[in-house]
């Protein structure tokens, strides 16, 4: 069974996943007016809120999977005796 699918890696995974959502999430409380740029006297919304946390919610997926890849990559290469 590859690493990354043991309960104890996977739940390490996660949290990763979940830290890096999190902390991106509270980028837009912290500062919405980075979302905004004002272009000859007009406001332009980058991101509302909602879109935001949409934005970080897959990215976060996709942080995921390659976080996965990452791990077993490195885990083939332990394996085939590449740091010895």
């Amino acid at each position: 069974m590859p690493i990354q699918e043991l309960d104890e890696m996977g739940n390490l995974l996660d949290e990763v996943t979940d830290e890096f959502q999190h902390t991106m999430k509270v980028l837009f409380d912290e500062d919405p007016g980075s979302f905004k740029t004002v272009v000859d006297g007009e406001t332009l919304v980058h991101s509302t809120k909602a879109g935001w946390i949409a934005q970080v919610d897959a990215a976060g997926d996709e942080l995921h999977e390659e976080l996965k890849k990452l791990v077993e990559k490195f885990e083939i290469r332990v394996l085939q005796g590449e740091f010895a």
